[in-house]
């Protein structure tokens, strides 16, 4: 079960984001993509927050991990965004 939903995650995800930069597409599918791609990845990296929020009442360290953990997403989604999106030339 669990690599059905990995592969049906990765099917969709990867597609989605490759016709995101698709020039051929109009650009409100584009837009609508861009938007669904980025609030599935940003509801994935609060969940982490929360998760060490949560945490972070039972073990200061754990907590302080998945923190930095859930950080670092945030950081290299707003590097793949930059670079996917932003420096491209339409």
């Amino acid at each position: 079960m669990e690599y059905v939903i990995e592969l049906l995650l990765d099917l969709l995800l990867e597609t989605s984001m490759s016709a995101s930069i698709n020039t051929k597409l109009p650009k409100w599918v584009r837009y609508v993509l861009i938007i669904l791609i980025s609030l599935f990845f940003l509801s994935v990296i609060g969940i982490v927050f929360l998760t060490a929020f949560l945490i972070f009442k039972e073990s200061i360290y754990a907590g302080l991990i998945i923190g930095v953990i859930g950080l670092i997403l945030l950081i290299s989604f707003i590097f793949k965004f930059k670079n996917l999106y932003l420096k491209r030339k339409n």
